[in-house]
């Protein structure tokens, strides 16, 4: 029914179909355009198309190395021969608005990646399948599991403590790449009022974002804008640049139209933290003797070291105090213990275990993921229009245990041709997605709980003996959790005695369900004068639903019930007409657009919890409750914002080689005051194609193109919702509302918009017939009147206040090169290589203050990140070493009472200073691919130069004893040392450096006071965190794709199959190089807010390797 629909002829429709080839063959992805008009198709993989158009119609084909071809058809059917050796500028592109503009027109800096390359390694994501890809596009995911979030940098940061992520656009439909967080919470909302938030629990637990849910098999192409003046049409929305992602519409195929794309993934954890496994758990016995004494059970036979023993927690160190007074409490994975010889030992759980070490602990808690994905589609064409539809599933089982999600996805697009002046687009998909048991790294929930995370547990808890068998002593015979045995182990304050059972029997299900709708018209109403109008529509709920199981056996006691449900809607509608007229002068085209959108966010989420006890067994619901507290009020969470903008467009070209855009919009903003929520911001881009109008035919041997471009913009932005009000809190006594509480940041009620300009200037380059192609750019950023929070006298009432202060500048320079470095008949290479460099400097912040807080680990005895004047954005902050006047480290040696040295510590500086920082000195990627005969390559690399990051996890295992650098005096090679007990080794140290006196210190130490008293990821007490800056660049075998294409002869023996392939893939292979020490994760950092620095807890690095097969019927 469906395929008659699409062969039934439109009354009055002047339909035009071909064929468009090559010197080689037919070519697919042609652009086939009615010039002066939007409407536009492409050539599907046999190069043929079908596009309906007035009488005497223009066509434009164009194609990226290929010159352009205008024709006029005499009749219903044009075979075209397009000719190589032209710019890649001749190609149709979409810009703002959905506007298709020739990219020789273009004056501002944009990119063009294809779905097919974006795809080329079957991506879990869009936003992983653009990594290394876009010159100046900076994508990172912080933990590496699948349907984790990506954090989405272009050309810098632009907001001091707001959101820096760019604007997405899926088939015009806005929507954003923030995490998706609990309780309606929002991570810009976080940066923004968190006053240096701790960042182990702004983003525990990644849910992911929703640029996960565009499924990579239906995207056409991805245009990246980059800079303000291309994204100026987009107003505060596009002010950190925006992403357009086009969707397949569908096209005449050969056959049925039906193509089946499946892919296999194996997901191996791999890249693991490297740790020693000679000495095992304890932390201050090492101290005491060369030959330290086990602790002994009741029947005196020597026994595991546990928490409780003579050496614990509350020690102290000999003739000193306890040693948490001098280096905080470090993890229970602390490992200063005895020498491990296989000498027999009770264990915690009443065995006896040979006393050996483990060299895979971290193993013990992943294991190898697996993703499978389906993709049918059903693509046609015929006179009335064309149509795609497409259904996805993907399964995936993660690398920890008891936790996968499943996806599917259905998307329709379609374009239909409703007259041959009136055109409708329609694109509608549909997402739900679950996931079961998302892991969590930091330990941390979002309300700052400590909770049993796989990656705080395993970095932080478990020293080098750790052996799992608390996994086979969780429940008890009857079924519940069995605390008894599991109590006793060495490591109970980090959650080892439950993280089992927590991890197998407290299930957290997340349910997303979206749908993302899309209607464009487009109109001739007269022959110079087009409208369009468009809606679109994202809406979606986010449901997470806890289930923790009673731990008794009757399951009534220690179980509780929460639902978390969050509904969110954004619509924003546009309308446009578009006015053009050829030669309204001599040799001057002219094209005027006008416009008006709106745009309208709204949010509510509903949040409840049963803390148990429950009345009726192992039955979650929320009115299953037999405590005697109140029960505890639900919480909900509103928002609402609203932009109505009205815009103009001015295009004038003269002779086809001069491009002049004029550009300006104004936004009326609802979280700004009524005083200042208009704000208007216009642009200008030039373009000049050198080559054309100097006529340089001397030179086109070897310059085949040549474009000149300027740009220059200013923009706006508002803030997050509700700043420019009261808002009060209520607070909860005894389970019920006792008032309202006054909010800790006033509100600016005049606030006016954060303002940027920008300018940049770059050139288009062609050589040699096109067989390389140069890209370079320039640009400079100037972001000021930001809208921050800053601290206030407390006589006030509050802590803060809301005002515009503070400038950042990002400037920098882009590059892409593009060549064909070999064509032949039977074999071909092509080469891609992209960088960038930025600088995002801090100008300043507000009067009398020169540096505002980001985020922080464990508050301000850790690490901090702060924006500091003068500095690039993303400071981090520590204690350093304090030095003397020749460059010497100071050491403070600790004495006991009658004087004598036990112990040495470097002195840290008084106060935390600049310790290192976080933005890159230059990004990029390079791409490869060879064709041979059926046969085709593809290698894409990655990397990433300067740049610091603090790394909690080195400075843990330094501490504790874990990290294999810690071995080398404990294994004899330190000075003589003699134990408070007599014994001697060669253990000692003497820490390089000089003693408040000046004189170099010469007191040797045991080699505890080296690690564990000068490193520890927490501490109450200061503590020097410089020893765990390094720099972090790296270069990263990104994607791999060997695949054979089936010869169509042997294809066409079928008379079914009309396609067939079959890839071997590879992603995320490994580090061609790296600066961090051994194993540890140059992708790790902590979220993907504004806190770019901080390691901490993350998982394995992840690589994949699997198969894929493409087919079409």
């Amino acid at each position: 029914m469906l395929l008659s629909f699409l062969t039934i002829a439109a009354y009055g429709q002047n339909k035009i179909t071909g064929t468009v080839k090559d010197a080689a063959g037919p070519l697919p992805g042609v652009s086939v355009l009615i010039k002066g008009t939007s409407n536009a198709t492409q050539t599907n993989a046999t190069g043929k198309f079908l596009i309906s158009a007035p009488p005497n119609s223009t066509l434009v084909f164009s194609a990226i190395g290929y010159k352009r071809q205008e024709v006029t058809p005499t009749g219903n059917t044009v075979d075209i021969l397009l000719v190589e050796d032209q710019s890649t500028l001749n190609e149709v592109v979409v810009t703002a608005l959905g506007i298709k503009r020739e990219a020789r027109s273009i004056g501002y800096s944009a990119q063009t990646v294809s779905g097919a390359t974006m795809n080329e390694a079957n991506p879990p994501s869009i936003a992983l399948g653009l990594q290394g890809k876009s010159a100046g596009l900076n994508i990172s995911v912080p933990n590496g599991v699948e349907g984790s979030s990506s954090r989405i940098i272009i050309r810098g940061n632009n907001s001091l403590l707001g959101n820096n992520q760019p604007l997405i656009v899926v088939d015009g439909v806005m929507v954003d790449n923030e995490p998706i967080m609990q309780k309606g919470n929002n991570l810009s909302a976080q940066n923004f009022t968190g006053n240096n938030t701790d960042v182990k629990s702004s983003q525990g637990t990644d849910y992911g974002s929703f640029l996960n849910t565009v499924n990579p098999d239906d995207v056409e192409s991805i245009n990246v804008l980059k800079g303000p003046t291309a994204a100026a049409l987009y107003g505060a929305r596009g002010a950190n640049g925006v992403i357009l992602i086009t969707t397949k519409k569908g096209g005449k195929e050969k056959g049925l139209g039906i193509t089946y794309n499946f892919s296999n993934r194996w997901n191996d954890p791999y890249r693991f933290v490297k740790m020693q496994d000679q000495y095992g758990s304890g932390m201050t016995e090492t101290l005491y003797s060369a030959n330290p004494a086990f602790y002994k059970d009741t029947n005196g036979k020597d026994r595991q070291f546990t928490e409780n023993d003579q050496y614990g927690p509350h020690a102290n160190i000999p003739g000193g105090n306890p040693f948490y007074t001098y280096i905080g409490f470090p993890g229970d994975g602390a490992s200063w213990g005895p020498k491990m010889n296989g000498q027999p030992l009770v264990w915690w759980d009443g065995s006896t275990q040979p006393y050996t070490g483990n060299s895979n602990i971290f193993k013990s808690f992943y294991k190898t993921g697996h993703t499978t994905t389906h993709n049918v589609a059903f693509s046609g064409a015929g006179d009335v229009g064309t149509l795609r539809f497409s259904y996805t599933n993907t399964a995936n089982d993660a690398i920890t245990y008891n936790s996968n999600s499943n996806q599917n996805v259905f998307n329709l697009g379609s374009s239909i041709n409703v007259s041959k002046k009136v055109k409708v687009e329609a694109t509608t998909s549909y997402t739900n997605l679950k996931r079961l048991n998302v892991p969590n790294t930091t330990g941390y929930d979002q309300d700052g709980n400590a909770v049993p995370s796989t990656g705080y547990i395993t970095m932080y808890g478990l020293p080098a003996d750790y052996k799992p068998l608390e996994r086979g002593l969780t429940y008890n015979s009857d079924g519940s959790q069995n605390t008894n045995t599991v109590n006793n182990s060495p490591y109970p304050s980090m959650g080892m005695q439950n993280y089992w059972w927590t991890t197998m029997e407290n299930n957290q299900t997340y349910t997303q369900n979206q749908l993302l709708g899309s209607v464009k018209l487009t109109a001739e109403l007269l022959p110079w004068l087009n409208a369009t109008g468009h809606a679109g529509v994202n809406y979606y709920t986010n449901q997470f639903e806890n289930r923790n199981k009673p731990t008794d056996s009757e399951g009534l006691a220690g179980g509780s019930y929460s639902n978390d449900l969050s509904k969110v809607t954004t619509v924003n509608f546009d309308g446009m007409f578009t006015a053009h007229k050829d030669d309204l002068f001599k040799d001057l085209d002219a094209s005027f657009t006008g416009g008006a959108s709106n745009y309208h966010y709204k949010l509510y989420d509903l949040y409840a919890k049963n803390p148990g006890p429950f009345l009726y067994p192992f039955t979650y619901n929320l009115t299953n409750y037999a405590g005697t507290n109140p029960f505890p009020l639900p919480t909900e969470n509103r928002s609402e914002s609203e932009i109505n903008s009205v815009y103009g467009i001015l295009n004038l070209t003269y002779k086809k080689y001069l491009f002049l855009e004029l550009t300006g919009r104004n936004d009326w903003s609802s979280t700004l005051p009524k005083s200042n929520l208009s704000f208007f911001y216009p642009s200008a881009s030039l373009s000049f194609v050198f080559t054309d109008a100097l006529k340089m035919d001397a030179v086109k041997n070897w310059l085949s193109f040549g474009k000149l471009r300027f740009a220059a913009s200013s923009s706006a932005n508002g803030t997050i919702p509700y700043q420019t009000i009261f808002n009060y809190t209520q607070p909860t006594l005894g389970g019920f509302i006792s008032g309202l509480t006054v909010p800790s940041i006033l509100p600016a009620l005049l606030l006016p918009p954060q303002k940027a300009r920008s300018f940049e200037i770059g050139t288009d380059l062609g050589f040699f017939g096109n067989r390389i192609n140069l890209n370079l750019s320039y640009y400079n950023i100037y972001s000021y009147d930001q809208i921050l929070p800053v601290n206030i006298a407390t006589s006030s009432g509050s802590d803060r206040v809301v005002i515009n202060s503070g400038a950042l500048r990002n400037k920098g320079f882009e590059f892409i090169i593009n060549a064909k470095a070999v064509q032949s008949t039977n074999f071909s290479w092509d080469i891609t290589v992209n960088g960038a460099h930025n600088q995002n400097k801090v100008v300043s912040i507000a009067p009398d203050v020169d540096q505002i807080p980001l985020g922080s680990w464990f508050g301000g005895n850790g690490v901090n990140m702060n924006a500091r004047v003068g500095d690039n954005y993303g400071t981090i902050y520590g204690y350093d070493y304090t030095y003397d006047k020749n460059g010497q480290k100071i050491v403070n040696n600790i004495t006991d009472a009658s004087g004598n040295v036990i112990g040495s510590q470097y002195v840290p500086t008084s106060s935390v200073v600049k310790i290192g920082n976080s933005t890159p000195k230059l990004t990029g990627g390079i791409s490869n691919t060879f064709r041979y005969k059926n046969f085709s390559l593809y290698v894409s690399t990655d990397f990433k130069v300067g740049g610091q990051i603090w790394s909690a996890d080195y400075s843990s295992m330094m501490g504790q004893g874990m990290a294999p650098e810690t071995l080398f005096e404990r294994n004899g090679g330190g000075l003589p040392y003699t134990f408070p007990d007599g014994t001697k080794a060669n253990v000692g140290v003497i820490l390089p450096g000089v003693t408040a006196d000046g004189n170099p210190n010469t007191a040797v130490v045991n080699s505890w006071w080296k690690y564990a008293g000068n490193y520890q990821s927490w501490s109450n007490v200061p503590l020097v965190r410089s020893n765990a800056i390094f720099t972090n660049s790296w270069g990263k075998l990104r994607e791999v794709n060997f695949t054979y294409k089936v010869p169509d002869k042997v294809i066409q023996r079928t008379k079914v199959v009309q396609n067939l392939s079959i890839s071997l893939i590879g992603r995320d292979l490994f580090y061609l190089f790296t600066t961090l020490p051994d194993h540890l994760n140059p992708e790790g950092v902590n979220g993907t807010g504004n806190v770019q620095g901080i390691q901490w807890g993350q998982l394995p690095g992840v690589r994949s390797f699997g198969l894929s097969l493409k087919a079409g019927f």
